[in-house]
């Protein structure tokens, strides 16, 4: 950690953060080749830099020639420099919990304090879950991420109770949008039988107190509950510091976070952590109008959002004229929204009833805002460019890059609507690797499941595109969704829908200038390009020229960021 627990709590609710100082004078970096996505630029091996900026791209004779004063920096001389690269949608708040606590996934993670290893199957999941409990010296609660119930069948309340009647036990679904508690979970939390039976009817539709399970509405409701102890401050410092080092370790040099949750102690620990001077990255936030939603009327959601541009603190800012809407349900959970609706009969969920959603699009979109949509389901889409183009023909706007977040389940009848539209793409291709094969056996079937995310339809269509991890939905390492995107092999180690693989080309671009562009900040961010931010990822291979099977393999040997060199350990 930068600093003590001590200090950490000491600052939590009251914290000053500064900008990091920018480098000073003139600096030549020599790379063996550098992949710098301008157009302009055909070919160089060296980027001088002026405190945090680009000043120019050529070769090292050029450079050295022109700018004699400048020092040389030749450390990277056997490496690839290509942008840095960019995590336009991750939620470090989930993260920070999910990645503190004991994870029992579907595939491995490599966090930079601890390895864990994939759990495919109930009977292994249980036992990983078991031997857990027994290990655990004090009487704690158990706090578990990963579950998925299509790979590790049902969990209630009594399979928990068997593991402990005496420790609580909470396990977080895969999704984050379900959690299921033993009993002595719902009394540690205070969640009773007349507390469940008190929520309105929507909330009551997802929450099972027999059951222990609280899904999207439901696990709302009795979040505040939880985060009592999942947001305590010891936790959650140091799990975004544990985001903040396997993000850097990835390569980053830019995070987003559209959908914030909107708790300002929460908030403020992300700008103690993220905010800090040595932060290896900048973090960008938009405001969730879910969450917006669920405390003021409809007709106040736009002065509130605009109250939250001064929370963010040194590193962390949120930006201006962005909103993030909800569609449907959580892809791992399968509460996507489907057309043809799914194989053993269960339906999708709405986040937001559409009413409303109609009602807060109309009202961001005529006040000017860029629409960031969490969306899974094909019959969601529908719905989405519906409600686009009915605000298009009232309030015709150009530029307006209304964003598809997610795209999990789609048609290739929709894409040239999406063009049409004006309609940009922000893809997760990290649930083809997860779930394709699965779902094409549990719940949507072959044909949807193999063609889901379907980048080759978007690219062919001339629909921009960035690639995101949503972390904790996937590993937030901008060379594994490249390597998803690129080659889309799956958990049965076979190409899921080859017609929807996109170029090396496309998927570097999606983690860097399609992903800046997303953002709205690509003149500062997403190229190696005369003035913008000099924000470089450096690796051991060129993720263009390597074999595309081995994309995810290539080394992380730093970044530069604004100038700044930032190791990695």
């Amino acid at each position: 950690m930068k600093n003590s627990y001590l200090i950490l709590l000491s600052l939590l609710f009251s914290s000053e953060c500064s900008l990091a100082s920018s480098s000073e004078g003139l600096t030549i970096y020599k790379a063996k080749e550098i992949v710098t996505l301008d157009q302009t630029i055909s070919s160089a091996d060296s980027v001088l830099i002026s405190d945090d900026r680009v000043l120019a791209i050529s070769s090292i004779k050029d450079l050295k020639d022109r700018y004699p004063e400048a020092s040389i920096n030749d450390q990277f001389k056997n490496d690839v420099m290509v942008p840095g690269f960019i995590e336009h949608h991750i939620h470090p708040f989930l993260s920070a919990i999910t990645m503190n606590a004991e994870i029992i996934a579907i595939e491995g993670w490599n966090l930079p304090n601890n390895q864990s290893q994939a759990y495919r199957d109930r009977d292994s999941y249980l036992k990983r879950l078991s031997d857990i409990e027994e290990k655990m010296k004090d009487d704690k609660p158990l706090v578990t991420w990963g579950f998925h119930h299509y790979f590790h069948g049902d969990l209630k309340r009594d399979d928990l109770d068997l593991i402990s009647s005496e420790r609580p036990i909470l396990v977080m679904h895969r999704s984050y949008h379900e959690f299921i508690l033993n009993t002595p979970a719902l009394e540690y939390f205070d969640i009773t039988r007349d507390f469940v039976e008190s929520l309105d009817e929507e909330a009551r539709m997802y929450a099972d107190f027999d059951k222990g399970h609280f899904s999207e509405q439901g696990m709302i409701s009795v979040y505040p509950k939880l985060l009592k102890y999942l947001g305590r401050p010891e936790y959650l410092l140091s799990g975004l510091q544990l985001t903040e080092d396997y993000l850097h370790q990835n390569g980053v040099t830019m995070i987003a976070n559209p959908g914030a949750w909107l708790i300002e102690p929460i908030q403020k620990a992300k700008n103690l952590i993220l905010g800090d001077e040595n932060t290896p990255f900048r973090s960008f936030f938009i405001p969730s109008a879910l969450i917006l939603s669920e405390e003021h009327e409809v007709s106040e959601l736009i002065e509130e959002s605009k109250k939250l541009l001064d929370w963010g603190e040194g590193k962390v800012e949120y930006l201006p004229n962005r909103i993030k809407l909800f569609a449907d349900g959580a892809m791992y959970s399968q509460n996507m929204v489907l057309s043809e609706g799914y194989l053993d009969g269960h339906q999708g969920a709405w986040l937001m009833q559409e009413g409303l959603y109609r009602s807060v699009f109309k009202l961001f979109w005529d006040e000017g805002y860029q629409i960031h949509i969490h969306q899974n389901g094909d019959e969601a889409l529908d719905l989405i460019l519906d409600v686009l183009e009915e605000n298009m023909e009232i309030n015709p706007r150009e530029d307006h890059r209304t964003t598809i977040v997610h795209f999990g389940i789609s048609r290739a009848d929709q894409m040239e609507r999406v063009k049409s539209l004006g309609a940009i793409i922000s893809a997760n291709p990290y649930y083809v690797t997860a779930l394709s094969d699965l779902y094409s056996r549990k719940g949507i079937g072959p044909e949807r499941a193999l063609e889901m995310v379907r980048l080759g339809d978007v690219d062919r269509a001339g629909i921009r595109f960035g690639l995101h991890s949503d972390m904790p939905m996937a590993p937030g390492s901008p060379l594994d969704l490249m390597h998803a995107a690129v080659n889309r092999i799956n958990f049965a180690n076979e190409v899921a829908g080859p017609n929807q693989r996109v170029s090396p080309m496309a998927a570097l671009r999606g983690v860097t200038l399609d992903a800046a562009f997303i953002m709205g900040l690509e003149d500062d961010y997403g190229s190696i390009s005369e003035g913008k931010l000099a924000n470089f990822t450096i690796l051991s291979e060129n993720p263009l020229t390597v074999n595309p099977e081995r994309i995810k393999d290539i080394d992380v040997i730093a970044t530069i960021v604004e100038g700044k060199h930032y190791p990695i350990n």
